[in-house]
C-alpha cells in the first residue's frame, strides 16, 4: 500500500496521542512510524512550505518526507499525486481536510482521517511498551503459590484447581503497571498554512520528486 500523509494536518490534531508522543514534528513522526505497522508500507509525508531552518527532510526505510516548496501547500502537492497516480485504488490518503478527502474519493483512493491515523500510532506505541515489559519480566524468578496458601484459598473461597492455576500464572506474569502520568506539553496553536500565490501551479520538479519517492521501494 502506498500512503500519502497530510503531515501538518495530522500533527496539529490534538487529544489523541499520549503525553510522551504529543508535540511531534515531522522527523519525530518518521521515527514513530518506523516502530509500528506503517513501516511495512511506502509512506510519503507531505509538508507545507519548506523545512524549518536546520532540519533536513527525514527518511527511514520506506518512510520519506517532502516539502511542497516556498509558498506552496501540501494540499496542492497531494492533489497532484492523487490525480497523476497510475493505481489510485492502491493509494491511502491520510487527512481530515475536506478538500483532500474529496479528491481522494473522486479517484477511488482509500482515505483515513488524521485522528484515526494517530490512534494507530498510539496503539503501536502502547503495544511496544507492553512487549518490552514482558521481556523484562522473563528475567525475573517466577513466583509460586505455596501448597498451604493454595489449600487456604480453596477452603476459604471455594476455588478449584483451575482457579489456582490461573492465580499462579498471574503471579508469574503480572500485567505491566500503568505508565506514570506525565505532564502534557502545552498545545501549540496551529501554524497558518502558507498560501500559494498560484494554486495548483507547483513546480514540476517537486511533483516529479514526490512521485519518485512514493513509488521507490525500500532498498533495505
Amino acid at each position: 500500500m502506498k500512503v500519502l500523509v497530510d503531515t501538518y494536518n495530522a500533527l496539529h490534531t490534538t487529544g489523541v496521542l499520549p503525553p510522551e508522543l504529543a508535540g511531534m514534528d515531522a522527523p519525530s513522526l518518521v521515527e514513530a512510524l518506523t516502530r509500528g505497522r506503517w513501516a511495512r508500507n511506502q509512506v510519503l509525508l507531505v509538508c507545507d512550505g519548506t523545512a524549518p531552518q536546520g532540519q533536513r527532510a527525514t527518511h527511514a526505510g520506506g518512510i520519506r518526507t517532502i516539502y511542497a516548496g516556498p509558498g506552496c501547500e501540501a494540499d496542492d502537492l497531494i492533489e497532484q499525486l492523487i490525480e497523476r497516480s497510475d493505481a489510485p485504488t492502491r493509494l491511502l490518503v491520510v487527512s481530515s481536510d475536506r478538500r483532500i478527502i474529496k479528491a481522494a474519493r473522486r479517484r477511488r483512493c482509500h482515505s483515513m482521517r488524521s485522528d484515526a491515523f494517530l490512534r494507530t500510532i498510539a496503539h503501536d506505541h502502547e503495544r511496544a511498551g507492553i512487549r518490552a515489559s514482558r521481556r523484562a519480566d522473563t528475567n525475573k524468578a517466577p513466583e509460586h503459590l505455596s501448597s498451604k496458601a493454595a489449600r487456604s484459598w480453596r477452603d476459604t473461597f471455594g476455588i478449584d484447581e483451575a482457579d489456582i492455576a490461573e492465580f499462579t500464572e498471574l503471579a508469574r506474569n503480572p500485567p505491566p503497571p500503568p505508565p506514570a502520568p506525565k505532564s502534557a506539553p502545552a498545545p501549540q496553536p496551529p501554524v497558518p498554512r502558507p498560501r500559494n500565490p498560484a494554486v495548483g501551479e507547483l513546480p514540476e520538479d517537486v511533483i516529479a520528486e514526490a512521485m519518485r519517492m512514493l513509488e521507490e521501494e525500500d532498498p533495505g
